[in-house]
């Protein structure tokens, strides 16, 4: 699993920022947190760090000091930069030079996340990582957070599958979760669960004795009546039809 690292001697913000991110990427990145450079360092002689979201301003280093001690051994390691508007300029010409990007304190949430997400694709692929699990269709192996969501939505087609639900499975703020799966599968997650609906009704019909109406149920559909006309629609023929011309 990466490692992502947080710096910041402003306590506050770096708990909040350690127990948000920690929660954002659950499963995919161990969160450390530190408020110095010194525990930082002590930190990355001990662990490999991944990304690094570091003050730009430390009391007893700067992040930037920090950042170009970690590169000589870390020179893969993704760095973004937390900064107040004082450093504002500072920041960005530090960026133009030595980082990935920077962030300033309280842009909410949001920006944070999708940064860090982006960060995380940059990062060179691990090689236990590659060996298996799902592929896009050029064959580029899958978001670990994404193969646990098609799982989830493969196993609850009879549940709760709304946006909200499949966030909060995620860790995901549900306005961030909609965008980045499009732009990871280039699909919507509404046509994503109707495929899953869709391939899991076919199976059924064709490999199971089970009624309609049981399998209108299991695939999560309000009555029967709705399922076949839905069915119709998809495939072009009805769910009886389908069975039998299997």
């Amino acid at each position: 699993m990466r490692t992502l690292l947080i710096v910041d001697d402003e306590k506050l913000i770096a708990d909040s920022l350690h127990a948000m991110l920690a929660r954002a990427f659950a499963g995919r990145l161990e969160t450390c947190c530190c408020y110095s450079s010194s525990e930082a360092l002590a930190l990355a002689a001990e662990k490999k760090i991944d990304i690094l979201l570091t003050d730009i301003n430390l009391p007893d280093q700067s992040g930037l000091a920090l950042h170009a001690e970690l590169m000589t051994t870390r020179p893969e390691m993704q760095v973004i930069y937390l900064t107040g508007y004082s450093d504002f300029e500072y920041a960005r010409t530090a960026v133009d030079q030595h980082a990935f990007a920077y962030l300033l304190k309280g842009e909410g949430d949001e920006a944070v996340i999708s940064t860090v997400e982006k960060a995380l694709g940059r990062l060179p692929e691990e090689r236990e990582e590659e060996k298996n699990g799902e592929t896009d269709p050029e064959g580029n192996r899958l978001p670990e957070w994404l193969e646990e969501l098609h799982s989830y939505i493969g196993s609850h087609l009879e549940g709760d599958l709304s946006l909200n639900a499949l966030a909060d499975f995620c860790h995901f703020h549900p306005v961030y979760l909609s965008r980045v799966y499009r732009e990871t599968t280039g699909m919507t997650l509404s046509d994503s669960i109707s495929e899953a609906r869709l391939a899991a009704a076919k199976r059924l019909l064709r490999e199971t004795r089970k009624t309609v109406a049981e399998i209108s149920e299991e695939t999560g559909f309000a009555t029967d009546n709705y399922f076949c006309r839905w069915f119709r629609k998809q495939t072009g023929v009805s769910p009886q039809h389908y069975r039998t011309a299997k």
